[in-house]
């Protein structure tokens, strides 16, 4: 099973400045997160915080354009061809 995994912004460039990415045997967007490790630890760490188990406060999450928070959180699951796009929020001052 292939996941589309598309990143934008900060996220793009700490991926080696991919646009996408493909990750495969995961069910889950816990799992595509688990898996964005193998492409670059600084990634995960900007996407997920482990002390606390969950997103950063800044990422935004959607499985085929609809926000993991509608769905089941990080427990969405995921399907061949599924996309998943993360994207860091920018915030005004």
């Amino acid at each position: 099973m292939a996941i589309k995994v598309r990143l934008a912004g900060v996220l793009k460039a700490l991926a080696l400045g991919k646009d996408y990415l493909e990750l495969s045997d995961v069910t889950n967007v816990r799992d595509v997160i688990n898996g964005l490790k193998s492409i670059s630890d600084k990634l995960y760490k900007r996407i997920f915080d482990s002390s606390r188990n969950e997103l950063m406060p800044d990422i935004y999450i959607a499985v085929n354009n609809v926000d993991i928070r509608l769905l089941k959180g990080l427990d969405t699951p995921v399907s061949d061809g599924d996309e998943v796009l993360i994207l860091a929020y920018i915030h005004g001052g």
